[in-house]
């Protein structure tokens, strides 16, 4: 059955993470996915044309009419396509969440890529679906300079939500906001803190490092 998938997460400042090898890898797992889901498709569509042409020969058999023959199975088989393209819901996607097992899955990958077009749509979107409103778009405006996995983003977020009382249930956009807004005053000032005492290497020495360990 299908599913609203959430919109993708948009930083004010329009940040997105960017690491050539990863998005290489991430795009190659999200094209595999979409081969297999077309696939199914196929599949399922083939199994329907089958079942038709498995009636027409009932009806030719019973009825001796070639004409109803054919008739009848054209005729259902226009109302399913038309019932599908109107009424149906969105095709499901399969088993997006899993696209990215290659690399442990999409809260494994760094805590940026929760605001990345090509992870979101290689099962981020699924990865998150449970994360109340406030406590993922907190994790939006925190996620460029945290250190860690998505996942890790995560708990951090509800850990800091776990001692912050909501006033309300999320009944309106304003209790969101506001929400928001205390999980990142209190998440923002210890992140902060936590990177002067242990400042992020550079990526040039971490290649350097790299390097001279191939040597």
């Amino acid at each position: 059955m299908g599913h609203i998938k959430r919109p993708l997460p948009v930083r004010d400042d329009l940040w997105q993470p960017q690491d050539q090898v990863l998005e290489e890898v991430i795009r190659r797992q999200i094209a595999e996915a979409e081969a297999d889901e077309a696939a199914a498709g196929s599949s399922t569509i083939m199994g329907g044309v089958l079942v038709l042409a498995v009636l027409g020969v009932l009806i030719l058999v019973a009825a001796g009419s070639a004409s109803a023959a054919i008739l009848v199975p054209v005729l259902l088989g226009g109302a399913g396509m038309i019932y599908m393209v109107t009424k149906a819901a969105p095709p499901d996607r399969g088993a997006r969440h899993r696209t990215l097992a290659v690399v442990g899955g999409a809260g494994r990958l760094p805590a940026g890529y929760l605001v990345h077009a090509d992870a979101w749509e290689a099962g981020m979107a699924e990865h998150v679906a449970y994360v109340p409103e406030s406590q993922l778009r907190a994790a939006v405006q925190m996620c460029r300079s945290f250190p860690g996995s998505v996942d890790d983003l995560l708990s951090f977020t509800a850990t800091i939500a776990a001692h912050v009382p909501a006033s309300a249930p999320h009944a309106t956009p304003a209790d969101v906001e506001r929400r928001t807004r205390d999980l990142v005053r209190i998440g923002a000032p210890v992140l902060r803190d936590y990177l002067v005492a242990n400042p992020p290497e550079p990526v040039s020495s971490t290649r350097k490092k790299g390097r001279k360990g191939r040597r």
